[in-house]
């Protein structure tokens, strides 16, 4: 990216980016992204030794202002408690990467209680994040949203059935936003991916048994960081790797999704309204 670039992605998502499940893989490789583009980061997750050793690698290499804030997305209050530790910093770009399925367990093999942590995670937290984070971005018409999903948001999963529903409201939340805001000058992308090559998903595979969880080639974080980056102009989905496989260059992915919601947002406001 030439330095013209830069100055233009941080004036448009700086100069604050929060970045919510920043301690390992995609989210801490976005963090590392953005860091470089010269955006200060607020840094999200429950594991405080994670989140203080990558806010000293930022620091260190680009020089940003760092916060960390450590909290357990699931909670109830936890989009509270994030947008009072932000406090009144100017930010420009929201990147949501928290939600993964702890459990992958048929629906009734795991309690109840445990399925509504993950159901905060993935609807209530993420929609008053956006609720929060957005306002703010429209008001100032600039702005960004990342939410990091699954290709799980496109169908039931059998011993996902959860994850699944949850991806799903996430993806049709930001598909939403992106019709609503798109003209505010805010943008708004949902990537969807597959299996990355993370600790938390290597983990995943060894657990269930899957041959090769250890050695099997998969996609690196730090490339979904930047395709994530360099797609956010270009909303509302983009399902990796197929859009790219459509589209190698990138100039046209996610097509088919975005003139879906193009559609559906035209036919509704004939009885909605704009």
């Amino acid at each position: 990216m030439s330095e013209q670039d830069t100055h233009a992605f941080t004036k448009k998502y700086g100069p604050w980016a929060v970045i919510a499940g920043a301690s390992h893989g995609v989210g801490a490789a976005l963090a590392d992204q953005v860091a470089a583009k010269g955006l200060n980061c607020v840094l999200v997750a429950r594991r405080e030794d994670a989140l203080t050793d990558l806010k000293n690698q930022l620091v260190d290499r680009y020089g940003v202002e760092v916060l960390v804030v450590t909290l357990d997305l699931t909670l109830d209050d936890a989009a509270d408690r994030l947008v009072a530790a932000v406090a009144d910093r100017e930010v420009g770009l929201l990147i949501y990467n928290a939600g993964g399925d702890p459990y992958i367990t048929r629906f009734l093999d795991t309690p109840v209680e445990d399925w509504c942590k993950l159901l905060h995670l993935n609807t209530r937290t993420i929609m008053r994040c956006c609720h929060a984070f957005g306002g703010r971005m429209v008001a100032r018409g600039a702005g960004g949203v990342l939410l990091v999903g699954s290709q799980a948001a496109l169908g039931g999963v059998r011993k996902l059935a959860m994850y699944a529903a949850t991806k799903s409201f996430a993806m049709t939340l930001g598909e939403g936003l992106w019709a609503e805001w798109k003209g505010q000058g805010v943008d708004v992308l949902n990537l969807l991916i597959g299996t990355v090559d993370t600790p938390t998903m290597r983990d995943a595979m060894v657990r269930q048994g899957i041959a090769g969880a250890l050695t099997m080639q998969l996609a690196k974080a730090e490339d979904i960081a930047a395709i994530a980056l360099r797609e956010l102009p270009n909303g509302p989905t983009l399902i990796h790797p197929d859009d790219l496989a459509e589209s190698p260059t990138g100039s046209h992915s996610g097509q088919a999704r975005r003139e879906h919601v193009q559609r559906i947002s035209a036919e509704s406001a004939f009885f909605i309204g704009d």
